[in-house]
């Protein structure tokens, strides 16, 4: 008796089993427990990327919260699948962001990136992690703006700190200041 009520059991177990991947196998869509989130900025990001906006004009390109190892690349290169030089410096800038990227317009050169900062930098952590990415970008020969998060934001002022780096030389000809390169 308690071994039919064993196999009765197992019988059941696996019939629950089955049918529950088949219905995942039918529906095609696996779950996650991800949700939308309600907006990709905060208003106060937002009224700041609308001036530096304004302040950029056509002149470049804006892009919003860039992963630093989108920005930034590990000067050496991995000699394998698991060269942990690599990997340590990859690892400190793959889940970091700045606020905005400044790009030309024309291919997405990077010209300078921007961090708006809010009273969460003047916590210890973020001290630290704020000095990592100064040094990180200077490293780079990349120009890193950072502005004090407020209630408005002048368009004007905006475009005199980031005017060195929108300036074309040369008829044509676009530099990213702090790199050598120069295109035509």
């Amino acid at each position: 008796m308690a071994e039919m009520l064993v196999l009765i059991t197992a019988v059941l177990v696996i019939v629950v089993f089955t049918l529950w991947q088949l219905k995942r196998l039918v529906s095609g869509v696996r779950r996650y427990p991800y949700i939308p989130k309600e907006r990709l900025n905060t208003p106060t990001e937002q009224a700041f990327y609308a001036a530096v906006q304004r302040a950029a004009g056509s002149s470049a390109l804006i892009a919003c919260k860039v992963r630093i190892a989108d920005v930034l690349q590990v000067r050496f290169r991995k000699r394998h699948r698991r060269d942990q030089r690599w990997w340590r410096y990859f690892r400190l800038i793959s889940a970091k962001h700045v606020d905005l990227v400044v790009c030309e317009p024309r291919g997405g050169r990077i010209l300078a990136a921007i961090e708006l900062d809010d009273r969460s930098h003047r916590r210890r952590d973020r001290k630290r992690r704020d000095r990592f990415v100064d040094d990180a970008f200077a490293s780079a020969g990349v120009p890193l703006l950072r502005f004090p998060a407020s209630g408005r934001y002048d368009a004007r002022d905006i475009q005199e700190r980031l005017m060195p780096y929108l300036t074309t030389p040369k008829e044509g000809s676009v530099t990213c200041h702090n790199s050598r390169s120069t295109t035509r």
